[in-house]
């Protein structure tokens, strides 16, 4: 079933990239604003179920990004490359 949040998944993901320490408590507040009709304090939950994925994936994503920068370059196995004559 559709999450009420998904239409608004990017935008709540850009403001957590501008402001990480946001809580669900101020992304509700901020959806009301803009949506009176659709959210409010009842929805506060399930921002705070999305924000821990948001959270996990970034974690995930930043960790990633450490094991490639720590990553070494392997050296070629010979024979796979040629040096071209000149």
């Amino acid at each position: 079933m559709p999450s009420k949040l998904d239409p608004h998944i990017a935008v709540i993901e850009g403001w957590l990239a501008e402001q990480p320490q946001l809580t669900a408590l101020a992304i509700v507040c901020r959806l009301s604003e803009k949506y009176p009709e659709d959210f409010g304090p009842t929805q506060h939950s399930i921002v705070q179920r999305l924000l821990r994925v948001l959270r996990r994936k970034t974690v995930k994503q930043l960790l990633a990004r450490e094991r490639l920068a720590d990553a070494k370059v392997a050296a070629p196995l010979p024979g796979l490359w040629t040096a071209r004559a000149m």
